[in-house]
């Protein structure tokens, strides 16, 4: 039994996982059900669904496992060939088109305000620089920020949480067999995704992304939205 950041849990038997919440997660859990589904159909590999169900009590979501490991288990000999594979497959990810799903900027950063102003922004997600100062402070930093990003927006599909344990690799050929956690999925600028990879490839790997960058067709990012966006993420958890 696992737990992620969400309020669902999560089981595995077999080749299958079940995700299940009570009914006040049911409007999310089922947002990331269609996720899953869409996804299924464009190529970019993933889980499937296999059956929804769903009571006054709340909900559960069957899904096929996806195979592999996940890459904050893989040993560091393999990093260098998982972060290529990685980069090309985000890459195939945020080249898709006639994404239903949305995850604007403004909504995302209106979330961020939710969590902050209810006092839930989990200081284990900050850096040691980010936890001298006040959550609100930081999030003055986003929004005086955000003009900046808004206007050089590159808007393809996401994965919205694009961190090592949501990313699964053959542990041979490691190639990436799937992508999990969907329930960000949506159109939403390509270095939502970036900042967030790029950040846990130095942290959880202690490496330089370039291999990752490079398959992605990005070698030189734009230092300016990397750091946004990684100073937005940690403020929506909560």
């Amino acid at each position: 039994m696992d737990v992620g950041e969400s309020d669902a849990t999560v089981y595995r038997q077999g080749d299958v996982f079940a995700k299940c919440c009570q009914a006040p997660g049911v409007v999310e859990l089922a947002a990331e059900r269609d996720r899953v589904a869409w996804l299924a159909g464009t190529g970019v590999p993933g889980a499937t669904v296999i059956d929804w169900l769903e009571s006054s009590d709340g909900a559960c979501m069957l899904t096929s496992a996806v195979p592999g490991v996940p890459g904050d288990a893989l040993p560091p000999s393999a990093h260098g060939a998982a972060m290529r594979s990685l980069g090309s497959v985000l890459r195939a990810l945020h080249a898709l088109t006639d994404c239903p799903f949305e995850r604007p900027l403004a909504a995302v950063i209106a979330t961020a305000a939710d969590v902050v102003r209810r006092g839930a922004v989990n200081p284990a997600f900050l850096t040691d620089e980010w936890r001298r100062l006040q959550p609100s402070e930081l999030l003055d930093q986003v929004v005086a920020e955000s003009p900046y990003v808004e206007s050089v927006l590159e808007p393809v599909v996401c994965h919205g949480d694009a961190c090592l344990p949501n990313v699964f690799f053959d542990p041979r050929t490691l190639e990436v067999t799937g992508l999990i956690d969907l329930g960000r999925l949506g159109v939403a600028d390509r270095y939502s995704d970036l900042a967030l990879t790029t950040i846990q490839l130095h942290d959880e790997w202690s490496a330089d992304p370039a291999p990752f960058l490079d398959a992605y067709g990005l070698p030189e990012p734009d230092p300016r939205r990397l750091q946004f966006f990684r100073l937005l993420d940690p403020l929506t958890w909560g």
